[in-house]
């Protein structure tokens, strides 16, 4: 029988059959069977009960992958092809809202499709925070814990380690309570969706807190040779690299009293129109790569030049309530004591003339503490992240910059972010990770069919 394709971009409830999904700038589409818009935790699990398993355990070829599995998908903002590309999906997003709060213990369970900001306007009124927040809060729960989503320093963390339970939707359809002290729950932290589907999740709050924040450009020389002591000295450091300027904005912010008068400095109005203008510049650097130079320039001297100040909380901030405009996105980490080396070769690998190498404004750098999360990029030690952009992602096949900081970052043993773009597979991966075959050992025993796989993850984990 043949179906209508219809985009699971469209707005409805209940389930939909036969259509096309579509990542949120486009680069990534997969044909499904059957979508499913749960709004119960039972409609989870009947869903995954009734799956039938890829016949080859989850290794076959993508053709047979995609009539089989079932993956779970949150707002599509992945640049990898981790959420698509089986048989049936489920839009966690229909399934959201405050399931309960545990005020003694500042504690609160949702539902996984709940999204950052709906989160965030729960707990800040009860004087509440998590006190590493990634970037943008458009991000479902459960989707920024499966992929190691994450902030920076201070108190830096991927999100999912402040998840102290969640109810995991296993290959037969039962459901289990991962708790905190389960030897299971380091896996669980960031496990791609592979050792089951989330339903909700309970987080450990913090008490809320008020910082004064300071933006302004910072010549490289000066910020590279800062930067520890920022870390040592501040409560939130983040460095936006503005490639072949010779600048970096650098974002700083301490704790204040929430009396503490600020004498704010808001950014110009002219920043509004920051996205218009990238998105006019870097259209011409398709065709003309190092025509990035120049627009590089004349976008730091129009955006990010001056000194802002702003007083408010850590999400308040410091976290993007919108993003207007599709972008492709790479992001690798590196060791801290390797980072200094690993940025010499960056600046020359960026700087040379016979590469086409040449990369969009921004390059965000942010900082994460050492944790015990098995597939977190921070496993073990301290860590830098540096992201890698480019405002055409129509054309990020060809965008050479993609190409040059994997390469340089494998070289350092960098780990790439889940939900980013990456082409190494399990050969390169494994080393990166002392507990990868753990985790892949963990995997087939409570996975064996590959329900929880498709053809882009079980090349990576199968």
């Amino acid at each position: 029988m043949t179906h209508p394709k219809h985009s699971a971009r469209c707005s409805g409830s209940g389930s939909r059959i036969g259509g096309t999904w579509v990542s949120w700038n486009g680069n990534i589409q997969h044909s499904y069977v059957e979508l499913v818009r749960p709004k119960a935790e039972e409609e989870f699990c009947d869903t995954v009960r009734r799956i039938e398993p890829p016949a080859s355990g989850g290794v076959g070829n993508a053709d047979e992958a995609s009539l089989t599995g079932v993956r779970a998908f949150g707002n599509r903002q992945s640049s990898a092809d981790i959420a698509a590309g089986t048989g049936v999906l489920i839009d966690s997003t229909t399934y959201r809202g405050v399931v309960s709060v545990a005020e003694d213990r500042m504690q609160i369970t949702v539902r996984a499709g709940t999204t950052l900001q709906e989160l965030m306007r729960e707990i800040e009124p009860r004087g509440w925070c998590l006190p590493c927040l990634p970037d943008i809060d458009s991000v479902t729960v459960a989707g920024a814990i499966a992929t190691g989503t994450h902030g920076t320093a201070g108190d830096a963390h991927p999100l999912a380690e402040y998840m102290v339970t969640c109810r995991l939707i296993q290959p037969d359809g039962s459901v289990r309570e991962i708790t905190a002290d389960d030897p299971e729950m380091p896996a669980v932290r960031c496990s791609l969706g592979l050792l089951g589907v989330i339903s909700t999740v309970t987080f450990q709050c913090h008490p809320l807190y008020y910082l004064r924040v300071e933006e302004q450009a910072i010549p490289d020389e000066v910020w590279r040779r800062s930067y520890r002591e920022w870390l040592a000295r501040h409560d939130f450091v983040r460095i936006i690299y503005l490639p072949h300027t010779g600048y970096a904005w650098v974002i700083l912010g301490d704790r204040i009293d929430p009396g503490e008068p600020v004498e704010e400095k808001p950014a110009p109005r002219r920043h509004k129109y920051r996205r218009e203008v990238s998105r006019a510049l870097y259209g011409r650097t398709v065709a003309h790569p190092r025509f990035t130079r120049i627009a590089n320039r004349v976008l730091r001297r129009l955006f990010f030049s001056g000194r802002i100040v702003t007083k408010g909380t850590l999400y308040g901030a410091t976290v993007t309530k919108s993003r207007a405009s599709t972008l492709e996105l790479a992001e690798w980490t590196v060791a801290q004591d390797r980072f200094d080396a690993l940025f010499d070769d960056l600046l020359t690998g960026l700087e040379r003339t016979d590469n086409n190498a040449y990369a969009h404004i921004p390059m965000d750098i942010r900082f994460l503490q050492a944790d015990g999360t098995w597939l977190s990029t921070a496993y073990g030690h301290n860590t830098v992240t540096v992201g890698c952009v480019t405002r055409n992602p129509e054309h990020a096949e060809s965008y050479r910059a993609f190409d040059l900081v994997e390469d340089l970052f494998l070289g350092y043993d960098g780990r790439p972010h889940w939900a980013k773009r990456f082409k190494a597979g399990a050969q390169e991966l494994a080393p990166l990770w002392p507990r990868w075959d753990d985790f892949v050992t963990l995997r087939r025993r409570l996975d064996p069919a590959g329900v929880f796989l498709n053809p882009y993850l079980a090349h990576i984990f199968a």
